[in-house]
Protein backbone atom coordinates (compact mmCIF):
# COMPACT_ATOMS: atom_id res chain seq x y z
CA UNK A 1 0.00 0.00 0.00
CA UNK A 2 0.99 3.53 -1.38
CA UNK A 3 1.45 6.38 1.41
CA UNK A 4 1.07 9.98 -0.03
CA UNK A 5 1.45 12.74 1.71
CA UNK A 6 0.14 16.02 0.84
CA UNK A 7 0.23 19.56 2.34
CA UNK A 8 2.66 22.53 2.22
CA UNK A 9 6.36 22.39 1.59
CA UNK A 10 9.28 24.47 3.57
CA UNK A 11 12.48 24.64 1.87
CA UNK A 12 15.62 25.01 3.89
CA UNK A 13 19.00 25.32 3.16
CA UNK A 14 22.39 23.13 3.19
CA UNK A 15 24.34 22.03 6.94
CA UNK A 16 20.96 22.69 9.01
CA UNK A 17 22.54 21.15 12.16
CA UNK A 18 20.50 19.50 14.78
CA UNK A 19 20.68 22.74 17.14
CA UNK A 20 18.90 24.54 14.48
CA UNK A 21 16.46 22.17 14.96
CA UNK A 22 16.07 22.48 18.36
CA UNK A 23 17.96 24.70 20.38
CA UNK A 24 20.13 23.54 23.37
CA UNK A 25 17.83 25.81 25.47
CA UNK A 26 14.39 23.57 24.76
CA UNK A 27 16.06 20.27 25.45
CA UNK A 28 14.72 20.31 29.23
CA UNK A 29 11.10 19.94 27.83
CA UNK A 30 9.88 15.80 28.59
CA UNK A 31 8.41 14.77 25.91
CA UNK A 32 6.85 11.98 27.55
CA UNK A 33 4.11 14.74 28.73
CA UNK A 34 1.75 16.44 26.18
CA UNK A 35 2.47 19.70 27.15
CA UNK A 36 6.19 20.14 26.99
CA UNK A 37 5.83 17.91 24.05
CA UNK A 38 4.02 20.43 22.28
CA UNK A 39 6.58 23.13 23.41
CA UNK A 40 9.32 21.29 20.88
CA UNK A 41 6.67 22.02 18.00
CA UNK A 42 6.79 25.68 18.91
CA UNK A 43 10.75 25.84 18.69
CA UNK A 44 11.31 23.63 16.13
CA UNK A 45 13.64 25.33 13.22
CA UNK A 46 13.79 28.16 15.66
CA UNK A 47 17.44 28.76 15.23
CA UNK A 48 17.67 27.89 11.24
CA UNK A 49 19.51 31.53 9.71
CA UNK A 50 16.43 33.23 7.98
CA UNK A 51 18.69 33.37 4.67
CA UNK A 52 18.37 29.57 5.15
CA UNK A 53 14.73 29.77 6.16
CA UNK A 54 11.60 29.28 3.36
CA UNK A 55 13.67 28.79 0.74
CA UNK A 56 14.18 30.62 -2.41
CA UNK A 57 14.04 33.32 -1.32
CA UNK A 58 14.44 33.17 2.73
CA UNK A 59 13.31 34.92 5.67
CA UNK A 60 9.88 33.37 5.70
CA UNK A 61 9.05 31.86 9.32
CA UNK A 62 8.56 27.95 10.10
CA UNK A 63 5.58 29.39 11.96
CA UNK A 64 4.20 31.98 14.05
CA UNK A 65 5.75 32.97 17.32
CA UNK A 66 1.79 31.66 19.11
CA UNK A 67 1.52 28.62 16.91
CA UNK A 68 2.74 24.85 18.09
CA UNK A 69 2.31 23.54 14.70
CA UNK A 70 3.62 24.80 11.83
CA UNK A 71 1.47 24.81 8.37
CA UNK A 72 3.89 22.71 6.56
CA UNK A 73 3.58 19.13 6.58
CA UNK A 74 7.20 18.53 4.09
CA UNK A 75 10.52 19.57 4.68
CA UNK A 76 12.87 19.73 1.90
CA UNK A 77 16.89 20.36 2.62
CA UNK A 78 19.65 20.65 1.23
CA UNK A 79 23.04 18.49 2.06
CA UNK A 80 23.77 17.26 5.30
CA UNK A 81 20.66 18.00 6.90
CA UNK A 82 20.74 16.94 10.77
CA UNK A 83 24.54 17.32 11.17
CA UNK A 84 25.96 18.27 14.01
CA UNK A 85 25.83 16.55 17.66
CA UNK A 86 23.15 13.36 17.40
CA UNK A 87 20.30 14.68 19.18
CA UNK A 88 16.94 12.97 19.40
CA UNK A 89 15.30 16.07 20.36
CA UNK A 90 15.34 16.92 16.85
CA UNK A 91 13.21 14.37 15.34
CA UNK A 92 11.03 15.01 18.07
CA UNK A 93 10.73 18.43 17.50
CA UNK A 94 10.08 17.93 13.63
CA UNK A 95 7.11 15.62 14.42
CA UNK A 96 5.94 18.03 17.15
CA UNK A 97 5.71 20.55 14.48
CA UNK A 98 3.89 18.11 12.14
CA UNK A 99 6.69 17.91 9.41
CA UNK A 100 5.57 14.25 8.26
CA UNK A 101 8.47 13.66 5.53
CA UNK A 102 11.83 15.21 5.63
CA UNK A 103 13.19 15.05 2.05
CA UNK A 104 17.00 16.20 1.82
CA UNK A 105 19.96 15.41 -0.65
CA UNK A 106 21.32 13.67 2.16
CA UNK A 107 21.63 13.62 5.74
CA UNK A 108 24.37 13.77 8.07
Amino acid sequence: MQTIITGKAYVLGDNIDTDQIIPAQYLTFNPAIPEEYRQFGKYALSSVPPSQAGLPKGHIPFHTDDEFRSPYRILVAGKNFGCGSSREHAPIALNAAGIEVVIAEFYA
